[in-house]
């Protein structure tokens, strides 16, 4: 029973060091930027984790993992692309604290904050989703582990928890709310949209002379 209320419209790559291109996300209107919500150890996460092998050098890892949204996540029958980005904090997205606003193709936006970011890491919180249909979801974690197992080798781990919202399906339905989220969605729409994430990635990496 694939309910369309598990398709949930907010694919979401974090980026760093990406810039919005000029006119392609504007905040909505009444807006608020809010700080994003508290995390709590006892939160029951629903999650999914995506590890792919890239030929190259931490850095030229990196480098293609930084180009901007708009080139990573594309349009698909199940889930929106990324329209463009709009920065929340001064400097360019990709320092722990920096926030910006996502814009996806289906009209709706989020906003994604950094929470960590260093040579090895890049995790970050997703929130204030628009979409009606995402009002499932309290919030997202996403965090990407680099490592860099030879000079011209690096894994990439990218897993994604979501926090559901208790009030509404499926996360009312408590365990099998959360199962019903995880074989539906996470493990389905969701994951083909992480696993071609990362196969772009690993393209972009390998046109690097």
């Amino acid at each position: 029973m694939k309910s369309r209320t598990l398709t949930i419209l907010f694919a979401i790559l974090a980026a760093p060091t990406c810039t919005a291109r000029a006119g392609a996300c504007v905040p909505p209107t009444g807006f608020t930027d809010t700080p994003p919500p508290k995390i709590f150890r006892e939160q029951n996460f629903v999650t999914h984790t995506e590890i792919i092998e890239v030929p190259r050098s931490l850095a030229a890892t990196r480098a293609a993992a930084s180009r901007p949204l708009e080139d990573q996540i594309h349009k698909s029958d199940e889930l929106p692309g990324i329209a463009g980005t709009y920065p929340l904090t001064p400097g360019d997205f990709g320092a722990t604290g920096s926030r910006r606003l996502d814009c996806l193709t289906d009209g709706s936006s989020l906003v994604e904050q950094v929470l960590l970011s260093d040579t090895n890491r890049f995790r970050y919180i997703v929130w204030n989703y628009t979409s009606e249909k995402a009002h499932a979801v309290s919030y997202g974690i996403g965090e990407f582990v680099y490592e860099e197992r030879s000079e011209n080798e690096t894994r990439i781990r990218w897993s994604y928890s979501f926090a559901l919202d208790d009030s509404h399906f499926p996360g009312n339905f408590g365990a099998l709310g959360r199962f019903l989220f995880r074989k539906f969605f996470l493990e389905g729409d969701y994951a083909t949209m992480m696993r071609g994430v990362l196969a772009s990635i690993k393209a972009a990496a390998e046109s690097t002379p």
